[in-house]
């Protein structure tokens, strides 16, 4: 993958298959998706299927999407962007507090 799919990028509703397709199953839709849209008429949805297939067609990053709903290569900042920055990282000061009241 030349570019990071966004964090809510389904690769599943991309090609049409439900989790618990199968290789050859994945395949198949994949290679029925670059018929209805080819790289020369349609590049942004092709970028698209092709990062999906991607993703999927390796059994590690796709068990890791399944598991956790989330691109393995995103980056950490994309997934924690709704988090404001008290909550990212509350560091030992939480903590702390609570050794000292002890």
């Amino acid at each position: 993958m030349n570019r990071q799919p966004t964090v809510d990028f389904n690769p599943y509703a991309v090609l049409t298959v439900d989790t618990e397709a199968d290789d050859e199953r994945i395949r198949a839709a994949y290679l029925a998706k670059l018929k209805q849209f080819p790289p020369d008429w349609c590049p942004a949805e092709f970028e698209q299927v092709r990062d999906a297939y991607e993703l999927l067609r390796d059994r590690r990053r796709r068990a890791l999407y399944t598991l956790f709903s989330v691109n393995p290569e995103a980056p950490l900042q994309s997934l924690m962007g709704g988090m404001d920055n008290q909550r990212r990282f509350a560091g030992p000061a939480p903590w702390m507090a609570v050794l000292k009241r002890r």
